[in-house]
C-alpha cells in the first residue's frame, strides 16, 4: 500500500468519528450507519416537513453507454456541482443532506414547511429544485460538452413523510419509500405506489375534478392587462394538486391528451362564465396538438360558448417538449390558423432547439422562459440571450412575453429592451379569473409599470 493510499484510508476512518451533521453532503460509504437517515430522523422527530429530490442521469438507448472513465468524471462533476449549486439555492438549515443512491442517482432531502394535510411539493420549492436541475445541466455541459449530448437528466420531487403521530414507519423506511417512488416515476416502473397514483389520476379524469386559475399577462407599455394564462390545479388534498406533478404523471401514464382535452373544456367554461374578452393563453403539448380530434374538440367547445372566438385563443407550445418533425408540426399549426387560432412558443431559451425551433414554427408570440429572466440584470450571458430572442422576434414580427418576472430590476431590463409584455409575481400572482368589474386590484400594478417605465426611459 502506498503512502497516499494509506493517508486516504485514514481520512475515511477519521470521518467515522464525525457526527452526522458534519457528513450531510456525500459522506463516504459506511457499514455501521448512514448519516442521511440520522439527519432525517432528527428532522422528523422535530415535526418538520421533508421532501426528497432525485436527480438522475441516464443515457438513452440510442446512444452508447458511458465508459467507466466518463462515468467517473460525470459522478465527480455532479457531486461537486450539486454541492456548489445547492449552497446557492438553499440556506444551510433547509438542506437536510444529500447522498448518491445509484451509479448516477443523486438524492437531496429538503426541510420545507407546509400546511397540514399537504401531500405535494410546494410551488416555491418546486421552482427552486427545477432551477437547480437546469443549472446542473448547464454546469455539466460546461465540464463535459462532448458527452453532454448523450445524457438526459430527470428531476423528480416527492414528499418524504408525515409527522410521527400519523405514521409509524422508521426514518430509514420512509426514506427508502420516498426514493423508490421518485425512482419509479422517473423510470416509469410499475410499483404499488405508482398503481395507486394511476388510480387517483384516473379518478380525477373521470370526475373532471380539476380547477383552473389565471395569471395576467401585462402590457409593459400601457400597464393594462393584455391577456391571461390559464393554469391548472388538481384536487387540493392530492399529490396531483400542482400542475407539474399532474402533467408529468399524466404523460408517463399515456393520459396527457385526455388531461389536456379536459383542461380546455374547463378553461372555456370559466372564460365564458366571466365574460373575458382579452386573449387567453392555453398550454398544449405537441402530442395533444397532433391528436386527430383535438381541433374538433376545440371547435366544439367554442360552439358551446358563442361569445368566445378562435382569435381570442393563443395555444402555447412548450419548447421543453421535443418536436421530432418540425415540418409536420408547422402544417398542423397552419390548419389551426385557418380557423383563427394563434400560437405562442413557451419556455423559449430553455428547451431543445432555441431560435431555429421558433423560426420553423413562426409563432405569433414568443414567451421567454423564467430561467432567462431570473437575475437577468446580474448576468451578461442572460442579457445577451434575452437580446437575441427579442431581436429575432422583431425580425419575425412576433410579440414577446417575458415570464417569471419577480424583481423590479428584472422588469427594468425589460423596459430598457422595449419588451412588450411581462408575466410573473412582480405583477400579479395566479388567481381565479375575474370579471371586468372586479379588476381594480390591477390599478396599482398599472401605476407601478408606468412609473418604472418612465424612470427607465428618462
Amino acid at each position: 500500500m502506498s503512502v497516499q493510499e494509506l493517508l486516504d484510508k485514514l481520512r475515511v476512518v477519521s470521518k467515522l468519528m464525525l457526527p452526522s451533521r458534519m457528513l450531510k453532503t456525500f459522506p463516504p460509504d459506511f457499514t455501521l450507519r448512514r448519516p442521511l437517515v440520522s439527519l432525517l430522523d432528527k428532522r422528523i422527530r422535530s415535526g418538520d416537513s421533508c421532501y426528497l429530490a432525485l436527480y438522475r442521469w441516464e443515457v438513452p438507448s440510442a446512444h452508447e453507454p458511458l465508459s467507466p472513465d466518463t462515468a467517473a468524471r460525470l459522478q465527480a462533476g455532479t457531486r461537486a456541482q450539486l454541492k456548489e449549486l445547492t449552497a446557492e439555492q438553499f440556506r444551510p438549515a433547509e438542506l437536510i443532506g444529500m447522498d448518491q443512491f445509484g451509479p448516477q442517482e443523486y438524492v437531496m432531502l429538503i426541510r420545507e414547511s407546509c400546511e397540514p394535510g399537504e401531500a405535494f411539493v410546494p410551488p416555491a420549492l418546486f421552482r427552486k429544485l427545477e432551477l437547480l436541475k437546469h443549472s446542473l445541466e448547464v454546469a455539466i455541459e460546461g465540464r463535459m460538452p462532448a458527452e453532454r449530448a448523450r445524457l438526459s437528466l430527470t428531476g423528480t420531487y416527492v414528499p418524504v413523510c408525515l409527522p410521527l403521530s400519523q405514521q409509524e414507519a422508521s426514518s430509514s423506511e420512509r426514506l427508502q419509500e420516498a426514493y423508490h417512488f421518485a425512482l419509479a416515476l422517473a423510470t416509469r416502473q410499475v410499483t404499488p405506489q405508482v398503481i395507486a397514483a394511476r388510480r387517483q389520476l384516473d379518478q380525477i379524469l373521470q370526475d373532471g375534478s380539476i380547477s383552473v386559475l389565471a395569471q395576467p399577462i401585462m402590457n409593459l407599455r400601457s400597464g393594462d392587462v393584455f391577456g391571461w394564462e390559464i393554469l391548472t390545479r388538481g384536487p387540493a388534498a392530492s399529490v396531483f394538486h400542482l400542475p407539474d406533478e399532474l402533467f408529468r404523471f399524466a404523460s408517463q401514464s399515456k393520459l396527457l391528451s385526455k388531461l389536456e382535452f379536459l383542461v380546455v373544456r374547463h378553461a372555456m367554461e370559466e372564460i365564458a362564465a366571466r365574460g373575458i374578452r382579452e386573449p387567453i393563453f392555453l398550454n398544449v403539448t405537441p402530442v395533444t396538438l397532433a391528436h386527430p380530434t383535438f381541433l374538433s374538440h376545440m371547435l366544439q367547445c367554442l360552439e358551446r360558448h358563442p361569445a368566445l372566438s378562435p382569435g381570442q385563443i393563443v395555444l402555447e407550445i412548450t419548447e421543453r417538449h421535443e418536436v421530432q418533425d418540425l415540418k409536420a408540426m408547422a402544417d398542423i399549426l397552419d390548419t389551426f390558423r385557418k380557423h383563427g387560432f394563434r400560437f405562442a412558443v413557451d419556455d423559449a431559451g430553455a428547451g431543445y432547439s432555441s431560435l431555429q425551433w421558433i423560426g420553423e414554427l413562426t409563432p405569433e408570440l414568443i414567451k421567454i422562459d423564467r430561467s432567462v429572466i431570473q437575475f437577468v440584470d446580474r448576468f451578461a450571458v442572460k442579457l445577451s440571450l434575452l437580446r437575441a430572442i427579442v431581436n429575432a422576434a422583431s425580425e419575425m414580427s412576433c410579440e414577446v412575453v417575458a415570464e417569471g418576472v419577480e424583481r423590479e430590476e428584472e422588469a427594468d431590463v425589460l423596459f430598457q429592451l422595449n419588451v412588450g409584455m411581462g408575466q410573473g409575481y412582480y405583477f400579479a400572482r395566479p388567481n381565479v379569473l375575474l370579471h371586468e368589474h372586479e379588476r381594480d386590484i390591477f390599478q396599482e400594478t398599472k401605476r407601478r409599470i408606468q412609473h418604472r417605465r418612465g424612470q427607465v426611459a428618462s
